[in-house]
């Protein structure tokens, strides 16, 4: 079957692969015809870079109660733990044994504390109200500090090695004109070496976007980060490369410019 005949199809059944909804036999044969087309793998590898980018950027979510309640029921945990705790020995409550009255459960004691107390109470309110029309009035509280906008992501990039490793996730705040560049598991700086950000444009030569610091997380402003489709990193000389156009080092990451809704 000719996958590339219907416009769409390649793609959509690469994102459904990717996702794990296509299952049984349809996920089995679009794996075969995938190990003889290098355009479907293509479009299952640009959707896996495309999802990563994603539940890098999602917060964690918890299930809801509804799921755990039918996973248990699945697994028949509710009357194990059921059965369990019919089981279980219940304990004989120990006996009590009062205490013989003493003066504190005498009422008369009780009658008198209670006359004491509501008199102590009376003078304590007297002199409460006679202390707060001296006291001077209580300022305004200040305002409350302005809360820093949190930064809106409007573009990112999964920038991946050559053996389609995901390495670093760019991001860019579209509204401040930030790039936030994150180190993934398995990326590491060259010593005596600097890693610089490029941009590559349709057409024209490279354009540099900044010289990354040494591990940790980046962040430095760059205009129009959108205006470019794909993102490199190379390896440069200590503080960039010497060409104002173009790397002269090795580019050891790649990846594509998405928008991230």
């Amino acid at each position: 079957m000719d996958l590339h005949r219907y416009a769409g199809l390649v793609d959509q059944l690469a994102a459904e692969y990717t996702l794990g909804v296509l299952r049984g036999g349809s996920r089995r044969r679009f794996e075969s015809i995938s190990q003889h087309d290098p355009a479907i793998r293509l479009a299952v590898e640009t959707w896996r870079l495309r999802l990563a980018a994603m539940t890098e950027l999602g917060p964690a979510v918890a299930p809801p109660p509804e799921i755990w309640t039918a996973i248990e029921r699945r697994l028949n945990l509710v009357n194990a733990r059921r059965d369990a705790a019919a089981a279980r020995p219940v304990p004989a409550a120990p006996e009590r044994v009062r205490p013989k009255p003493g003066w504190f459960e005498n009422l008369s004691f009780w009658r008198g504390w209670s006359i004491a107390a509501t008199a102590i109470a009376a003078i304590a309110l007297v002199v409460s109200i006679r202390e707060l029309s001296t006291i001077a009035p209580v300022p305004a509280p200040a305002p409350a500090p302005q809360v820093a906008q949190e930064p809106r992501i409007g573009y990112v990039a999964t920038l991946a090695d050559e053996k389609s490793n995901a390495r670093m996730l760019v991001t860019w705040d579209d509204r401040t004109s930030e790039v936030t560049v994150r180190r993934l598991s398995g990326s590491s700086d060259p010593s005596d070496k600097s890693m610089q950000l490029w941009g590559l444009p349709k057409e024209g030569h490279p354009v540099s976007l900044g010289v990354l610091p040494v591990g940790g997380t980046a962040k430095f402003k760059a205009a129009s980060v959108n205006a470019y489709p794909v993102l490199a990193v190379s390896v440069e000389p200590v503080g960039g490369s010497p060409n104002p156009n173009g790397p002269t080092g090795p580019v050891v990451y790649t990846g594509k410019v998405i928008p991230a809704a």
